[in-house]
């Protein structure tokens, strides 16, 4: 799908990762591995048995941990590297900002995370695109106020001549119970 006069460049790019989302879902069978979810504080445990989308769930998890701690600390650095040209990040507050708003924003220390924890995560990979899904819990700074948010998230990591970049990323706030069933 290729912008046109009609289509503002935004609605362009919300319907292509619209279309990758929606491209993931309908992938079904060998394509589609997943790692189990992790309930409580997920941590690395050593190679994913998986198939041949092992090395890709382990450097997806790999390159998950590297962008949760630069975050944390605010790391525009590491992040400008993770990030895709075109990245799209939708707030728990239902804003759209593009990569360099992020990281702006995290620069000049509008937002600044105190704490932020991944409780559970489920990584899908289907060809070029890694899934991955899970609940979350943040302590953050948001322009000098405090504020605790906790919810769930999606974000889509895709690979390319690169390697793998993060796309899109949407939080969603609501109350997610914490440890297990």
């Amino acid at each position: 799908m290729a912008p046109s006069h009609a289509m503002p460049f935004l609605l362009y790019r919300a319907a292509r990762c619209a279309s990758l989302l929606l491209a993931v879902a309908l992938c079904t069978g060998a394509s589609r591995l997943v790692r189990p979810p992790v309930l409580d504080a997920p941590v690395a445990s050593g190679a994913n048995q998986a198939g041949p989308n092992a090395a890709a769930l382990d450097a997806v998890w790999a390159l998950e941990q590297e962008w949760l701690q630069a975050m944390r600390r605010g790391d525009t650095a590491v992040l400008r590297r993770l990030l895709s040209s075109d990245h799209i990040h939708v707030g728990t507050n239902g804003r759209l900002r593009h990569k360099s708003e992020l990281l702006l924003a995290l620069q000049r220390g509008q937002v600044r995370f105190l704490t932020y924890d991944v409780t559970s995560y489920d990584i899908r990979i289907t060809g070029t695109a890694a899934i991955v899904s899970g609940t979350y819990h943040a302590q953050l700074e948001r322009m000098g106020v405090r504020e605790i948010s906790q919810g769930r998230y999606l974000r889509v990591w895709v690979r390319d001549e690169n390697g793998w970049r993060l796309t899109a990323h949407q939080l969603t706030a609501g109350t997610v119970p914490r440890g297990r069933p």
